[in-house]
């Protein structure tokens, strides 16, 4: 993989899906800074998974892939760096960690495009044209940007 394909993994990561991106940068101590409260943030994406649910109009059958889906999707906890962590360590061994952080969200990155994929198969062409135009809403993709 090159440097740009892990730098375009890393920016996906961080606007496209923005569920791991933003619990890292909580736990990087943004926090301290009063740019990102936790609890605001999880009451945000509640209100955003459950808006896309309603939008979506599943059916009985197509439940069970949502929970799944919405699982797969949620942040694993403690995930990202301690921004005291990084602070402690010297420049090499903290551009070390970075790569590894890199490499850590690029496989997270992975699984979470595989559970998108899982649940968009399972979706009919106007609940995927529904979850197009809703999944990545305020973010402004490339897909928002050609429009």
């Amino acid at each position: 993989m090159t440097k740009l394909q892990k730098w375009i993994v890393v920016g996906l990561t961080t606007a496209g899906l923005g569920l791991g991106a933003a619990a890292a940068s909580a736990n990087m101590g943004h926090c301290q800074h009063g740019g990102f409260d936790k609890e605001k943030f999880a009451q945000h994406m509640q209100q955003r998974e459950a808006r896309l649910h309603a939008q979506l109009k599943l059916s009985a059958d197509q439940e069970t892939a949502w929970t799944s889906f919405t699982e797969k999707m949620r942040p694993s906890p403690g995930e990202g760096p301690k921004h005291e962590e990084l602070a402690g360590l010297k420049t090499p061994e903290r551009m070390e960690r970075m790569a590894e952080m890199m490499k850590q969200h690029e496989a997270r990155m992975t699984e979470r495009v595989a559970a998108v994929k899982e649940f968009y198969a399972v979706l009919t062409p106007a609940q995927q044209k529904v979850f197009d135009d809703n999944f990545m809403a305020g973010h402004k993709g490339a897909r928002a940007r050609g429009k």
